[in-house]
């Protein structure tokens, strides 16, 4: 049994086409002779489509440059409840009868918008949280990770260096780290009191932690840090107030210069060796020593410091190439503008080796009275602000998409098409599986992402739960014949008994062909109606959204904590020579016909819209 298991393992030569290849024209296809970790292979076969239709492609490789992408990084929220009276949505009070003019008023306090306090520019897909919830930060952290982001740059610009979040992250980093998965490094950028904040910095989070070295970015050796020193120069507006990095902490450290974008307005220099936050340049300054670029999703424009301004250039739909505002801003005409400087700068064969996107998850601004007016100086509504974390409404989960779709453009070489590996499996016999540790399609999802949640909003007002997670699955792998697909999937302990009636256990989504009818993608559902004797239900989507329809039968069998799953070909309209699928596994998603809801609740392996490309 164990040799002819072994022996089952081949190589084809060619094949079909990958979908979406014009008239399935075969490809020749290689022998993968990549040396990948499980986690390598799952960001390299890790695919999407935005909901504008733009797509996420396979990868290949790394260029084999350096080429780091860092994303700046908001620690605050949650951690400035004293005299916060309630959660203020701006877009939500947009909405609402006179709610700009209450917004602008600071005569008066109102119901939903209060003078210096904070304000919402709308409303995170994952509530107004606060940044101490351990559920947040793991998702957090896995989405980033496997958008490929290098390094994390903490906004420590304002003297504030939020311990109590600071250390609840470098435990996560430090969990995925330990699973295999390379998550984002982190370093921290202090502006405002410069010398005194990275004092605070480096006793708080340096000094007694030897066992944190893993985490910091040290792109040059050392941990990287950005601040205010001697050789400024006035790049930064602090520059001029005498509190600089000690000459003590500039020999720990690798220090890059703050560069402020007010810089441009005063006639100061664009510092050779800063890392900029932001840039109001178009096309933006590509710093020669440190060879970094700023990428933003909106930015403040020179003439307009506060969003609330609505200068046509802070909008995300702000177009730099046509100097006009795109018809759409949820598609991100300032964002992609942007990136197009990385790419044309590297098309002239100029070097780029450190991008920094602005931002993620910074959420929120203060109404502040402003020589007689009102200032939202960071954010004002869906449009004009700078996240590209995922909200509910307009937006979505678009910039967080573009964000990958670019930086793996940046990053990483176009996918090739390599042999299938194919075998016959028996699913029903458990002394088989040991056959799938040979097994060269293997994706990992990140054990400990199933947790329930139960965290107080940013506020400490409201209260956020949710206790969906099941089934944490932590591997997938694939591998076919003439006749099967075959699926290997993990969980971080025994999978669960399927319970009567439930439609939403372990269920397998799979994209496949040319399909005319998709939910998202994905024509096919797979073990929606499972049977005690073995056998269970593949469905196609009748389309029109979460709409199915039966398409035969597959089978499964469960030992402890793996599930299988084999798969007729002729079902999903599939041979031997032409199996390229992207497939996703997930359990207990609470509203499984909203695609958004995937990066929410139960577990999904991918989370949200991605999926994992097989036989590409």
């Amino acid at each position: 049994m164990i040799m002819s298991a072994i022996t089952a393992i081949s190589l084809a030569g060619c094949g079909g086409a990958p979908s979406g290849e014009s008239g399935g024209t075969p490809v020749v296809r290689i022998e993968d002779k990549r040396d990948l970790t499980p986690a390598e292979y799952t960001r390299m076969n890790l695919v999407g489509t935005d909901a504008l239709g733009r797509e996420i492609v396979e990868k290949s490789s790394d260029t084999g440059t350096t080429r780091y992408v860092g994303i700046f990084y908001s620690l605050w929220l949650g951690q400035h409840k004293d005299g916060q009276t309630d959660i203020y949505d701006i877009t939500k009070i947009l909405q609402t009868e006179g709610g700009e003019m209450r917004l602008r008023d600071t005569s008066v306090d109102y119901d939903d918008t209060r003078v210096n306090e904070f304000h919402f520019f709308a409303e995170p897909l994952y509530g107004y949280y606060s940044m101490e919830d351990p559920w947040v930060l793991v998702r957090h952290m896995e989405l980033l990770t496997l958008a490929g982001i290098d390094y994390l740059c903490c906004d420590m610009t304002n003297t504030v260096i939020y311990p109590q979040v600071g250390h609840k992250l470098i435990r996560v980093l430090l969990a995925f780290q330990e699973q295999g998965f390379d998550p984002p490094k982190l370093m921290f950028y202090t502006n405002s009191a410069s010398g005194s904040t990275v004092n605070k910095i480096y006793n708080e989070y340096y000094k007694d932690h030897p066992e944190y070295d893993s985490v910091w970015f040290k792109p040059n050796g050392k941990p990287a840090i950005v601040g205010v020193t001697s050789q400024n120069g006035g790049a930064s507006e602090e520059f001029g107030k005498a509190n600089l990095i000690s000459a003590e902490m500039e020999e720990y450290f690798d220090v890059f210069e703050s560069q402020w974008p007010t810089s441009m307005m005063t006639g100061a220099i664009e510092h050779e060796n800063a890392l900029p936050w932001m840039s109001w340049y178009y096309p933006q300054h590509i710093h020669p020593q440190s060879k970094a670029i700023n990428v933003s999703i909106a930015q403040h424009s020179p003439s307009k410091i506060s969003y609330s301004a609505k200068d046509p250039r802070s909008s995300r739909a702000y177009d730099h190439v046509n100097d006009w505002l795109d018809d759409d801003f949820t598609a991100g005409a300032n964002f992609e503008t942007e990136w197009k400087t990385v790419f044309d700068s590297l098309g002239r064969g100029e070097i780029i080796e450190n991008v920094l996107v602005t931002g993620w998850n910074e959420w929120m601004a203060i109404k502040t009275p402003y020589n007689g007016e009102v200032s939202y100086c960071d954010g004002w509504n869906d449009e004009y602000s700078r996240d590209a974390e995922m909200m509910k409404g307009s937006c979505g989960d678009n910039f967080y998409l573009q964000l990958v779709r670019n930086l793996r453009e940046y990053k990483y070489v176009k996918g090739l098409h390599y042999k299938y590996q194919t075998a016959t499996v028996d699913i029903h016999d458990p002394s088989q599986l040991f056959f799938w540790e040979g097994v060269k399609a293997h994706y990992v999802d990140f054990r400990g992402d199933a947790i329930s949640r139960n965290f107080e909003d940013a506020v400490g007002k409201g209260r956020y739960t949710d206790f969906s997670n099941r089934n944490d699955i932590t591997d997938v792998k694939v591998v076919h014949d003439a006749s099967n697909l075959y699926l290997y999937v993990k969980t971080a302990e025994d999978v669960t008994a399927h319970g009567e009636g439930d439609e939403k256990w372990m269920n397998v989504l799979i994209g496949a062909g040319e399909a005319e009818n998709s939910f998202n993608g994905f024509n096919f559902l797979v073990n929606r109606r499972p049977g005690k004797d073995g056998k269970t239900s593949v469905e196609e989507c009748l389309g029109g959204g979460y709409r199915w329809k039966d398409a035969g039968e597959a089978e499964y069998a469960v030992y402890g904590d793996v599930i299988l799953y084999q798969i007729p070909l002729s079902l999903l309209g599939l041979t031997k020579d032409n199996c390229y699928i992207r497939l996703k596994v997930c359990d207990n998603v609470t509203n499984p016909d909203d695609i958004m809801e995937y990066y929410i609740s139960g577990d999904c392996a991918p989370i949200g819209r991605f999926a994992y490309s097989y036989g590409y």
